[in-house]
């Protein structure tokens, strides 16, 4: 699963390199430690009404994807994470399958091992040569009760715009760590999968559960970092220090 990660990358570089605009708060930069349900960045495209024109942004969502039929802002906390092989089908997913994908851009993220006893070791997984990953995402535009606050929310404030990244079987050196791992795409499976024209939800699904578009486990490293992690009002790159040993 993907419970917990990391984004500290340059935003300029970023959206320079994917051809999109940034649409984000300035004060949501650097950031180690970012729980579910908390602000995040996602890049989506959308088909502008009136010209025609695709728009590829770099937007503020919120972490746990709320369908139309959320009746409160904390059904999120359920749904921060989404299955591959069940996107189709879930009713919290299906709506956004066809219409309305993202990536998450991110550094590294988190996952805890027990260590034979009570005690869990966090490990950070990123690529050994620190360039970004792209995990894949749905979002959704949540309308609920309406006057919605903070960088999520509309101009207007009348939509919550809420993003979950999906998952799949782990495997190999991953598989050891958690039986989950986020769908991590290549570079170059970042246009196929925004692009606003793969609009049937049953062709998105066979797309994302083909191999092919992922990137290469191997080139991911995994180190134990500071338990400190595991507290979520923790913050700051020493997170990522290894963990301490008294002699």
């Amino acid at each position: 699963m993907c419970g917990r990660f990391a984004f500290f990358q340059e935003i300029e570089p970023l959206v320079d390199d994917l051809g999109a605009v940034d649409l984000t708060d300035p004060h949501l930069r650097s950031r180690w430690n970012i729980p579910p349900t908390a602000p995040i960045h996602v890049v989506t495209e959308s088909v502008d009404q009136d010209t025609g024109e695709v728009l590829r942004a770099l937007r503020i969502a919120r972490w746990g994807l709320l369908p139309p039929f959320a009746k409160e802002a904390s059904f999120s906390s359920r749904t921060f994470n989404a299955r591959r092989e069940t996107l189709g089908e879930k009713p919290s997913f299906r709506g956004s399958l066809g219409r309305y994908r993202a990536i998450v851009p991110m550094d590294g993220y988190y996952e805890w091992v027990r260590d034979g006893g009570k005690r869990k070791q966090p490990f950070f997984i990123a690529p050994a040569d620190r360039s970004p990953l792209y995990m894949a995402a749905l979002v959704s535009w949540w309308k609920g009760p309406g006057g919605h606050e903070g960088p999520a929310a509309s101009a207007d404030g009348a939509f919550l715009l809420s993003a979950t990244i999906i998952t799949r079987e782990a495997s190999g050196e991953l598989a050891e760590i958690h039986d989950r791992t986020p769908v991590m795409l290549r570079r170059d499976q970042i246009d196929p999968w925004l692009d606003t024209a793969m609009d049937d939800r049953h062709d998105a699904q066979a797309w994302i559960l083909d191999d092919t578009h992922l990137l290469d486990d191997a080139r991911l490293a995994l180190r134990e970092v500071d338990p400190a992690v595991g507290t979520v009002g923790n913050d700051g790159p020493e997170l990522l220090e290894p963990p301490q040993t008294l002699l």
